[in-house]
């Protein structure tokens, strides 16, 4: 029998408060609830319209790269909170089983636990199936309109954006948020992505500090049992430990 601590609700979106880590974190609630937001953290609306980040990635694992992505664009764009949404399949990763929704969703938690702008939003792994961009955006679209929507995307993932699901509607409904590594020309990256799909003033660029680390270079040294110190935090390496992740 699992046990399921007492209820609370979150004043700003009625979402379920569930205790996390000693602190409060937002659990989705059941049925047609709000889009599967979850965080660490209250997250009170400011008087403007809220500038929300979308962060999407399969998180297997979240490392140190992430969250400097994370943090960088939180800064250079205003952003009131980034959500981190977790894949449920990804269209463009295939041949590879990945972790267990549940056990990556603890991963991001974890992963993002101790910085009270991220949240969890885990609308994809509860609708399972491939995830489409544009079916997140029309959900988060349709139950907060008030808020911006900005879109952080790759140059890796965005230079075939035009195969994208209805991708010519996705700048209609976020700002499309370009990542390129530090010292990269802003129209050399822009150029290099350059899709009729998207829009003038629906695109921006933003530079980040270059980080050589990946998911799979994590998952690679666990599984030669290599340290992975610095790659990720102390909450997530605790995650793989207990879950008997990455092991050759």
């Amino acid at each position: 029998m699992s046990f399921r601590p007492p209820e609370t609700r979150c004043p700003w979106s009625g979402a379920v408060l569930l205790p996390f880590a000693s602190r409060p974190i937002v659990a989705s609630s059941s049925g047609e609830s709000k889009a599967g937001l979850t965080g660490v953290g209250p997250h009170p609306e400011s008087g403007a319209d809220p500038r929300v980040g979308i962060f999407g990635g399969t998180f297997d694992p979240p490392h140190a790269g992430h969250a400097i992505v994370a943090r960088e664009v939180v800064e250079a764009l205003g952003l009131n909170r980034l959500l981190w949404v977790p894949a449920a399949t990804p269209p463009h990763k295939t041949g590879r089983a990945l972790t267990p929704p549940g056990v990556r969703r603890r991963l991001v938690e974890a992963a993002i636990e101790s910085d009270p702008r991220f949240e969890l939003c885990d609308l994809e792994l509860e609708r399972g199936g491939v995830s489409y961009t544009i079916d997140t955006l029309r959900r988060l679209r349709a139950d907060h309109p008030r808020w911006s929507l900005y879109l952080v995307v790759g140059m890796d993932l965005l230079a075939g954006f035009a195969r994208w699901k209805e991708s010519a509607a996705i700048p209609e409904l976020a700002e499309v948020v370009v990542i390129a590594r530090a010292g990269v020309p802003e129209e050399v990256a822009l150029a290099a992505v350059r899709d009729p799909a998207l829009p003038d003033g629906r695109v921006r660029f933003v530079q980040v500090t270059p980080v050589d680390i990946s998911s799979a270079r994590v998952r690679s040294r666990l599984a030669g049992n290599l340290a992975v110190r610095g790659m990720v935090t102390p909450a997530v390496r605790a995650v793989i430990e207990r879950e008997g992740l990455y092991r050759a």
